[in-house]
């Protein structure tokens, strides 16, 4: 993995209560491409999966990647119902 790339592990339940560590770890690896490890996911949130729908969005716009990696199916499903799946702009950099 290149030194420019960071990575962050979701945990198993990405509800509003899990939002501003969430934030908190995209806010620390902006200005980096960034892999976003979704094994650990049980259960998704609204706020959670916007978050990570406009997080996808600024990473590109910024001209780096963001990838979601070991999606679980509830991830995936989850996204899915909110027609984010995939993520806008995943793994693109503009």
């Amino acid at each position: 993995m290149p030194a420019d790339t960071a990575t962050i592990a979701l945990p198993p339940a990405l509800t509003f209560e899990a939002c501003e560590d969430l934030f908190a770890a995209l806010k620390q690896a902006q200005g980096n491409d960034l892999i976003i490890d979704g094994s650990n996911v049980s259960r998704l949130g609204g706020l959670a999966a916007q978050i990570l729908a406009t997080a996808s969005v600024a990473w590109a716009t910024n001209g780096r990647s963001l990838t979601l990696v070991n999606e679980t199916d509830a991830l995936r499903q989850g996204l899915e119902l909110l027609a984010l799946w995939p993520l806008p702009q995943q793994g693109r950099a503009l």
